[in-house]
């Protein structure tokens, strides 16, 4: 077709786009509700741009029991030659080291709302100047305007319209904490395991497993947050809870081999070589999952590599076995170490 023959109608499009009216976004299509509010027991630290990473999650940790932490306490932990947005990552490690569990919002301003609804200040980064990090309180329907702890003002009245195209200049990053105990407003089931799942990587495996009892409060009847309660266990060398955790999963999803193999990991540290195989070998035939095979070709070599430490062990669902033949732990430095004393040496009889 000819070039001539378009014009007239880019020509249209781009007047019905000039012509198009301005939406105005309200924070009552958000889910802020037509009442003001605002968490006036926040905390707040005045600051400059550069020193608002700081503040604002000083902010957070005091508001959340915290009040001995302030932003002399954070401010010297974070890099000073890294750039500020780039702190949004040191940020969530620092939550971390001051046992608080810190999650990352869905971005979109319903997740930020639903917080502040909750009762959670929400730390926010927005494009501002260099970047400046802030800490939603509230929201005002009637004006049409968030409520903000930013920079040397305790109480910044901003138009929702302002603020969410600076947030979303930011990237929309926002993130509340608390000490693992509480599930946020906004978290998925599997956000919040993701959340724990990240401490743990990050080496406190003990928030993991708070977040992880929250996740069971709120999602009784799922699997994964009883998968993840095993998995804080295990990095904790918590055996006996973690296997405790693995057979409650298996309870509510008895064909999930993944879970099969952690189970078989715990047992073998447990000393339990045979009950491992059968879960491992359990694992192996229900895996559909080509990918997953290698992993379990690890489980297999470590159960391989304490071969000759077997002792008895009862089956890991059975309810009814005696005290007394609960193993004490191996330790992994020593796989062949004694087998540990215990008051019986044959299976319990039916």
């Amino acid at each position: 077709m000819p070039i001539d023959r378009l014009l007239p109608v880019v020509a249209v499009a781009a007047l019905l786009t000039a012509c198009a009216p301005q939406v105005t976004l309200r924070v009552q299509d958000f889910g802020s509700g037509d009442e003001r509010l605002e968490l006036s027991k926040t905390a707040f630290f005045p600051s400059t741009e550069r020193a608002s990473a700081a503040a604002a999650l000083a902010t957070l940790l005091y508001t959340d029991g915290l009040t001995t932490v302030g932003p002399g306490q954070v401010a010297p932990l974070l890099g000073k030659k890294t750039a500020v947005p780039a702190l949004r990552t040191e940020m969530l490690d620092l939550a971390r080291r001051f046992g608080r569990l810190p999650f990352v919002l869905p971005p979109t301003l319903n997740a930020v709302l639903a917080e502040v609804r909750s009762g959670q200040p929400v730390l926010v980064f927005q494009q501002l100047d260099g970047g400046r990090y802030s800490v939603v309180v509230g929201v005002d329907p009637a004006g049409n305007r968030m409520i903000l702890r930013s920079g040397k003002d305790g109480r910044v009245y901003q138009p929702v319209d302002e603020f969410v195209s600076r947030w979303k200049g930011g990237n929309a990053w926002a993130m509340t904490l608390n000490d693992g105990n509480r599930v946020p407003a906004s978290a998925t089931q599997d956000a919040w395991i993701a959340a724990g799942e990240a401490a743990t990587a990050a080496g406190y495996p003990g928030l993991a497993e708070k977040g992880a009892v929250a996740a069971i409060a709120r999602w009784p009847n799922a699997v994964v947050p009883w998968v993840a309660l095993g998995n804080a266990r295990y990095a904790m060398k918590q055996w006996q809870t973690a296997q405790d955790a693995y057979v409650e999963a298996l309870k509510r999803k008895p064909d999930n081999p993944v879970v099969r193999n952690n189970l078989a990991l715990v047992l073998l540290e447990r000393r339990c070589i045979s009950l491992a195989e059968e879960q491992l070998q359990r694992a192996v035939s229900g895996e559909t999952d080509p990918r997953l095979l290698e992993a379990y070709d690890n489980t297999r070599a470590l159960i391989n590599r304490y071969s000759g430490t077997a002792i008895y062990c009862p089956p890991p669902d059975d309810a009814s076995a005696p005290i007394e033949y609960e193993i004490a732990p191996l330790n992994p430095e020593t796989p062949r170490a004694p087998a540990a004393p215990r008051r019986a040496t044959s299976p319990p009889k039916r």
